[in-house]
């Protein structure tokens, strides 16, 4: 009996916790597949119809994410990753009995929601770091730890957005806040903010799972506005992902200069940066005549590749200041 008690103490409250919850993430497994058969993981894993029995097991699950500490640095706590193993099998929308438990209609209706939302963050935040993405090469490795644990987190949230507007304008707001609007004049995958790493972590080379619920949750969160999507991330970060998910890319979304997120100032759809007038003619006025050739160089040579290529088909805006007269070559005085 003492051998007994003292292999009891070995496991803590949370180690328990987190045991029987794997247990009953294989039994809904085991219930989805008698009663559905397999299905896509944007399907409800549990029918709706038969949700309710399971209401119960929702509401531990969702308790469980609540009631753990968000992880300041680090990973989540076993039990809080089996917890949302389990809240991505349910709807949220369906049926009732199922949608008062994400978002109650008593009391703090967005408890769940920002308590999901501070751990994705806090996650993103461990994933990806505070350095720039030219300096976090060890990006890739860190990301891969995280893949685990943030992808379900992830697939929760874009699963609230997705089936509820307000969940997706009060989380718009908080990847997207217009009081900084600073810092659209900077490459998105440089800012400052949640939305530069999530632009980090959408562009990872082989990154598993995570890019495309990174994707999945930005376009979502954008309306499902593949323009907007691009706007945001810029076409070199957004294709990929575009690609890997069969989403075509409008025609006309190279030649567009978009002004949503940045409030009217218009953006580079290539590289998802604000123009900013006053910045680009203080750094037009720093370059040499020189160095303004070599760049006016380098962009025909760029844009000729392209349109060879077939990437995109635009006019050369090099090759037109030439034929409008607005470009000539230097003579050997002017240099």
């Amino acid at each position: 009996e003492a051998e007994t008690l003292i292999s009891v103490s070995r496991f803590s409250p949370q180690q328990v916790m987190a045991e029987l919850l794997k247990a009953s993430m294989c039994l809904c497994v085991g219930y989805q597949k008698s009663v559905g058969g397999n299905k896509n993981i944007s399907d409800d894993s549990i029918p709706p119809e038969h949700a309710s029995d399971f209401a119960q097991l929702l509401s531990v699950s969702l308790d469980t994410i609540r009631l753990l500490p968000v992880p300041s640095v680090g990973h989540l706590a076993e039990a809080s990753k089996q917890a949302f193993s389990i809240a991505l099998n349910f709807s949220t929308i369906r049926p009732e009995t199922i949608k008062i438990l994400w978002l109650p209609d008593t009391g703090d209706r967005w408890i769940n929601v920002d308590k999901i939302y501070n751990i994705f963050d806090a996650l993103v935040k461990s994933a990806v770091g505070t350095k720039s993405k030219k300096d976090n090469a060890d990006t890739v490795n860190t990301a891969g730890e995280y893949q685990v644990e943030l992808t379900p987190v992830t697939l929760v949230l874009v699963r609230l957005m997705a089936e509820h507007i307000d969940v997706r304008e009060r989380i718009l707001e908080r990847v997207y806040p217009q009081a900084n609007k600073t810092e659209y004049n900077k490459l998105p995958e440089d800012r400052s903010g949640i939305s530069g790493r999530l632009v980090r972590l959408l562009s990872i080379p082989q990154g598993g799972m995570l890019p495309g619920a990174i994707g999945d949750f930005l376009l979502t969160l954008l309306s499902q506005d593949v323009k907007q999507f691009i706007m945001a991330t810029g076409y070199g970060n957004a294709a990929g992902y575009l690609l890997a998910r069969g989403i075509d890319i409008p025609t006309d979304v190279l030649k567009e200069v978009g002004s949503g997120l940045a409030d009217q100032n218009p953006v580079d759809p290539v590289t998802g940066r604000a123009f900013d007038q006053e910045e680009i003619d203080r750094e037009l006025a720093a370059m040499t005549t020189e160095e303004k050739e070599r760049e006016a160089e380098r962009l025909f040579v760029l844009f000729e590749r392209l349109n060879k290529t077939g990437v995109i088909k635009v006019q050369n805006p090099v090759r037109a200041a030439q034929e409008s007269g607005r470009f000539h070559e230097l003579s050997s005085d002017e240099e």
